[in-house]
């Protein structure tokens, strides 16, 4: 191989490895070619860097964005000392095709090394996620001359470290990781399991964004190519495009129900299935045209897009009356502030920092809690209104007593319980005079004040202990528990007076009432509630073929035992 004469003319400062700490961050060291035609070759660009046409790369760039450009990169480095001294290159980046390392001494390739998402995981000399080239500089100068592309963005974080600060590193990131996908997998685990109870599509969409983030951080983080897929490139190449656009999908799909866009907005709601469409038709598409930079470009235009439209929808909801929208919006702000910073570091517009780039895996996990905490909180609100749906079926909406099911529900229990300790209890049914005639001659709602004010009234005379419900139209039942009929008949009595003593106000007229009363109390022929409720029942006509307003008994009559159920 023909060299060039070395030259050390309009280059960096060597860096002197007596005196650097054990991880320098190196890029401000570096001189920089830019190739357009990315088809230079090693003699050629060595020549250019002879030549004083690599520049010196003042400002640290880290990041040269979406590319087809190959960058060249030269350092110098020099041991002082007369042992040799282990260091390693290494790259905290794991989106990179392939990087080239040239050690050169005294105008010879000494050693090379060849790295990048081109070649399988397991053929790396330090198996870690990230890019590394060790090499052992020998006294005096070495030249390391290195050529980068990348289909991705072209990001080169470079650091002189060494073998031990390296591990030291990775086990600080696998507790970050541990960290971030066990609190990503308890999230995951959680929605998936109410997904499948609740078959509703917020907990539903919510999982499958949230797995597509998982999965694409897996990916880009080189976590994926080190465990899962360390031999497949074409896998490492793609997936992480895949994920990608699955993220923005389920993204949208999420945004879509848990902002309930079909009650809030619903002409928007009505184009979710043309956005869809779309965004897996520009996917096909880019797959097929199998252009890997124009895809991230792409998705990552769409992401940021995804940000913009996220807020924009959050605030029409909240304009229109969605409450959730406070949980959303500052999620949303987390998760895009985090992606911002982390953006804003690859792009170099702020300096590189190893926990800068890494914003938008602490931003997204916020924004995951957020989102979830707002679906716990939607689980209460519905769980408190199944509750109060529950309730309210029990109760009778005009009087606010139990209705006929609520009372069978609440009676069936204490008889079982009554008849198993043989106690005494007793049944009053009673039902409204001449109501028929009062809603014909005032009107319907002068019906419901009346029957608003005697179950006011019976409310007022009834123990704690007591059962009280609506049977139905204009007839009211009373359970009296540990009460024999004679008791049960005097407090009939007591409500009796009470409602021929009450007069009720309605449209400034003052109407009274009356009402009838049956009387029953348990037996041992009776075989079930229903027969003591026929019993009643029995004893209500009775008073209401005696004149109305009295209070009759019954004792037990042979037809009872073979009554069917009335409840």
């Amino acid at each position: 191989m023909f060299l060039f004469s070395f030259s050390f003319c309009a280059v960096s400062k060597a860096i002197d490895l007596s005196t650097v700490p054990s991880e320098l961050f190196i890029n401000e060291h570096l001189n920089i070619l830019q190739d357009p035609s990315a088809d230079l070759s090693f003699e050629h660009a060595f020549k250019q860097y002879t030549q004083g046409n690599f520049t010196k790369n003042v400002n640290e760039r880290v990041s040269f964005g979406f590319t087809h450009d190959v960058i060249w990169a030269s350092v110098l480095i020099n041991n002082s000392t007369e042992k040799e001294i282990k260091k390693v290159i290494y790259l905290d980046t794991a989106w990179l095709d392939r990087a080239n390392f040239f050690f050169i001494r005294q105008n010879k390739v000494i050693e090379t090394g060849l790295i990048g998402d081109t070649l399988p995981f397991n053929i790396r000399k330090n198996r870690t996620r990230m890019w590394a080239q060790p090499h052992t500089f020998k006294s005096g100068t070495t030249q390391v001359l290195m050529r980068f592309e990348s289909k991705d963005p072209l990001l080169i974080p470079l650091y002189l470290s060494s073998e031990e600060v390296i591990e030291n590193n990775q086990i600080i990131s696998s507790y970050f990781y541990g960290f971030i996908y066990g609190a990503f997998f308890i999230l995951l685990v959680y929605n998936i399991a109410l997904s499948l109870s609740l078959k509703d599509a917020r907990y539903v969409f919510y999982s499958l964004y949230l797995l597509s983030f998982l999965s694409l951080n897996i990916a880009y983080t080189g976590h994926g190519f080190k465990f899962i897929w360390p031999n497949n490139i074409f896998l490492q190449q793609w997936l992480m495009i895949v994920f990608l656009y699955c993220y923005i999908t389920f993204g949208m799909a999420f945004c879509f129900e848990f902002l309930k866009l079909k009650v809030f907005l619903p002409k928007v709601y009505r184009l979710r299935l043309w956005i869809y469409t779309g965004l897996i038709s520009v996917a096909v598409l880019l797959f097929i045209h199998a252009d890997q930079l124009l895809a991230v470009k792409v998705g990552v235009a769409l992401t940021s897009l995804l940000v913009v439209i996220f807020m924009s929808l959050g605030l029409l909801a909240l304009k229109n009356g969605h409450g959730m929208v406070k949980f959303f919006l500052p999620a949303v702000l987390m998760g895009a502030g985090g992606a911002a910073i982390s953006a804003a570091t690859t792009w170099g517009v702020i300096p590189y920092n190893t926990l800068l780039f890494h914003s938008i895996e602490v931003g997204m996990l916020i924004e995951m809690f957020i989102l979830a905490l707002a679906l716990a909180f939607n689980l209460k609100e519905m769980d408190r209104a199944r509750l109060t749906a529950e309730v309210e079926a029990q109760i009778d909406h005009l009087t606010q007593l139990f209705n006929r099911r609520a009372f069978a529900a609440v009676v069936n229990p204490q008889w079982q319980l009554g008849v198993r300790h043989q106690q005494e209890f007793s049944m009053i049914l009673l039902d409204i005079d001449w109501f028929k005639q009062i809603n014909d001659d005032y009107g319907h709602a002068a019906g419901d004040a009346a029957l608003k004010s005697i179950a006011g009234a019976l409310k007022q005379k009834i123990r704690k202990s007591d059962v009280l419900a609506r049977w139905g139209g204009e007839e009211f039942i009373i359970f009296l528990p540990n009460t024999n009929k004679s008791a049960a008949m005097n407090l009939a009595n007591v409500i009796r007076k009470i409602i021929e003593e009450t007069t009720v106000l309605h449209d400034g007229r003052l109407l009274s009432v009356t009402a009838s009363f049956g009387v029953a109390g348990y037996n041992e022929q009776m075989k079930s509630l229903e027969d003591l409720i026929k019993l009643a029942d029995v004893a209500l006509y009775k008073a209401k073929n005696s004149g109305r307003n009295i209070v009759c008994e019954i004792e037990e009559i042979p037809e009872v035992k073979n009554t069917q159920a009335i409840l």
